[in-house]
């Protein structure tokens, strides 16, 4: 019931979002469409802002071009961490996966194996940021994306703020422990030195339906 709640509130802002942006073009394209209708009679003043209107129309539809080809990529690599979760599967731990990517190339994966490993610390994010880390030599993964299936738990929002991470990509949320926009949001707190932008929701059905194919193996076991 909480986790559909939460739901409903993420997906009612990201409505409302889209609504006005939608009503901002609007109001845009009939202002342009009015000022053109009757341009000959325009002056200086309004010709000039016309000009203005038809760059910020431009610059909207630029905006929603990156923002596709950004949604192209990000499921992409989404569906190589849900890879990872399944490998997660195959030995009998919940199934969560984390690629790393930087300039375009995954460089780290990682999927859970807290009861394989006896660590709480085989978390998917923590392993890929250890191979991320060892890759580029560096503790500090600046210019990287970490995809993960599942919303990161306290610890590893930690762990990917103490990594510097600029940007994060999750698919479904995890209203009982996520710490990136449910319980908490470790991920973008104001009195932290770094925080990371935050996409949610990204192949959110193939995500979930992996965790719940899981559970539901176990109990019928």
């Amino acid at each position: 019931m909480e986790r559909m709640q939460i739901e409903k509130q993420q997906n009612k802002k990201v409505q409302t979002d889209k609504m006005q942006i939608e009503l901002q073009e609007e109001d845009l394209d009939n202002e342009i469409s009015r000022l053109m209708d009757r341009y000959e009679e325009l002056g200086k003043s309004e010709r000039r802002r016309l000009s203005r209107l038809k760059r910020k129309k431009e610059a909207f539809e630029e905006k929603r071009r990156r923002e596709r080809e950004q949604q192209i990529i990000d499921c992409k690599f989404m569906k190589e961490a849900v890879k990872q979760a399944q490998k997660a599967v195959k030995l009998g731990e919940v199934p969560i996966g984390c690629v790393i990517v930087k300039d375009g190339k995954i460089i780290a994966r990682g999927y859970n194996r807290r009861n394989t490993d006896h660590s709480t610390l085989s978390h998917a994010e923590i392993k890929a940021i250890r191979k991320a880390s060892s890759i580029l030599h560096d503790w500090r993964l600046e210019g990287c994306t970490l995809y993960v299936t599942l919303e990161p738990c306290q610890m590893c929002a930690g762990a990917i703020v103490q990594a510097r991470i600029p940007r994060v990509v999750m698919g479904c949320m995890n209203p009982k422990a996520g710490c990136g926009g449910s319980v908490l949001n470790i991920l973008q707190m104001r009195e932290f030195n770094h925080q990371t932008e935050v996409k949610r929701g990204v192949l959110e059905k193939e995500c979930s339906e992996v965790l719940s194919e899981f559970f539901k193996s176990l109990r019928i076991h």
